[in-house]
């Protein structure tokens, strides 16, 4: 199967509203003689790329020179592209929708096509609208990651010999499972590779399928939820599961149907089968089907800003490794001060109850602390007052402990479980952040660390 699709797409380029800066840059009559040019779009249909959108132009045009000039002061040029408008009442040809689009390159390209000059803009994402429908409300290609997952849940018999019932695919876990506002699917797709005399390649590329049945939910709102499922997936298996096509069906347009997204998705491929939800969930669906959909909306932001975390600490050394989990752990703290379940409050108690306040308090700690020099030897004596004095605040304070502790008071989760220290924790956490050479061994305390992710996590999406 050919790895790049190409579809040829004239678009009109509109730069009138900046023929005074281009007339100060390049000189009088530079304005485009005519904005309808021939261009190419160029994807890659079986791992996530760049998409490269070609326009070709007559050189007299100088079209490379007025775009690469107008993006370097500052404007963004694929405001002034939109496709071609149609000829003819009843021709409806594919849009270009540049709205979720960032522009990383212009370049120039030695190749002609019929004398004219191409130029190249490369781009993260594309929206494409186009007339016919396609089966189901959304269809996710996933990133290859998928792959390797996806491995465990199907399994292949033989190709047919003589005997017509035997089976390629012979056994499955996939099914559809209800989350919400919509049903999902993981499958494969398989195509026919290349082949030989004696030989032929089948492919294969994993996809995540989301039907809408109410048929309530808008494209962007189909784009979103496999967005989610993305999130859930990357959680549940400890690697970054992503989608880098999609077409989603539109319900809000007469003359166009379907929705293609194409998003650039870069990250590490991960060939690993091992993560820690592995024994407690046998199968994606299982750990999906565990949780409450509403919960999984509210903290879904929570999710998507640790989950990268989590599979970063993966692949990095012991004490990075460290260092990220507790910062999930301290942003899973922040984040359900913020936002309190239901009418319960995570209050964490940050200083001493003291029976004086304000000044009189602040004088009372200072004098104890002067009182204490006297016990100082007198070549020690002035250095001592000097570094206690502004101590105060930090006399008042209860310690870190007390956030962790809380923490997991307030999710009703047993710390003991873990047999995690947190007063070491939090000490080793000190002496890496100063750069001081910690005595513990690291390994198990990041361990440890994520057991208690995956609890404090589970408590609240479930």
């Amino acid at each position: 199967m050919n790895e790049y699709y190409q579809d040829d797409i004239p678009v009109c380029i509109n730069l009138d509203v900046h023929n005074e800066l281009l007339e100060a840059q390049f000189g009088a009559g530079i304005a485009i003689q005519s904005p309808y040019f021939d261009a190419r779009m160029i994807i890659n249909s079986t791992r996530p790329r760049n998409i490269q959108l070609t326009i070709f132009y007559q050189p007299s045009e100088h079209l490379f020179e007025k775009v690469d000039f107008l993006h370097k002061s500052g404007i963004n040029i694929l405001h002034h592209i939109t496709s071609r408008p149609p000829q003819r009442n009843w021709d409806f040809p594919d849009i270009l929708d540049f709205s979720n689009s960032k522009l990383l390159n212009i370049e120039e390209s030695p190749h002609w096509e019929h004398r004219k000059k191409p130029l190249i803009l490369t781009l993260d994402n594309l929206d494409l609208l186009y007339q016919n429908r396609q089966s189901g409300d959304g269809r996710f290609q996933l990133t290859e990651n998928a792959l390797f997952v996806l491995d465990e849940y199907i399994k292949y018999g033989y190709l047919a010999n003589s005997d017509s019932s035997d089976k390629f695919i012979e056994s499955t876990t996939n099914r559809v499972l209800d989350f919400g506002d919509i049903q999902l699917e993981l499958s494969y797709n398989h195509n026919y590779g290349s082949s030989t005399k004696y030989k032929f390649e089948i492919e294969r590329d994993a996809y995540l399928t989301i039907t809408n049945s109410l048929n309530n939910l808008s494209d962007a709102e189909i784009i979103n939820r496999g967005d989610l499922v993305c999130t859930l997936m990357s959680f549940y298996w400890q690697k970054t599961i992503d989608f880098f096509i999609a077409h989603v069906r539109l319900n809000n347009n007469a003359n166009y149907r379907t929705k293609i997204r194409y998003k650039y998705s870069n990250h590490y491929v991960d060939e690993s089968s091992e993560f820690s939800l592995k024994t407690r969930y046998a199968t994606v669906y299982e750990f999906i089907e565990s949780l409450d959909s509403t919960k999984v909306t509210v903290y879904r932001v929570l999710l998507e800003e640790i989950t990268p975390r989590i599979i970063k600490s993966k692949i990095v050394d012991e004490i990075s490794e460290f260092m990220l989990l507790y910062n999930v752990i301290e942003k899973i703290r922040n984040h359900c001060i913020e936002f309190p379940i239901g009418d319960s409050r995570l209050e964490i108690k940050e200083e001493f109850s003291f029976t004086q306040t304000g000044k009189a308090l602040y004088n009372s700690i200072n004098n104890k602390l002067k009182e204490l020099a006297e016990i100082v030897s007198p070549d020690d004596r002035d250095e001592f007052l000097s570094k206690t004095s502004g101590k105060v605040n930090f006399i008042k304070k209860t310690g870190l402990k007390d956030q962790f502790d809380s923490l997991t008071k307030y999710l009703g989760i047993d710390e003991q479980t873990y047999d995690l220290d947190f007063t070491k924790l939090i000490q080793i956490r000190n002496n890496i952040y100063h750069g001081k050479q910690s005595d513990e061994v690291i390994k198990p305390y990041n361990d440890k660390m994520r057991l208690l992710i995956d609890d404090l996590v589970l408590k609240l999406l479930q």
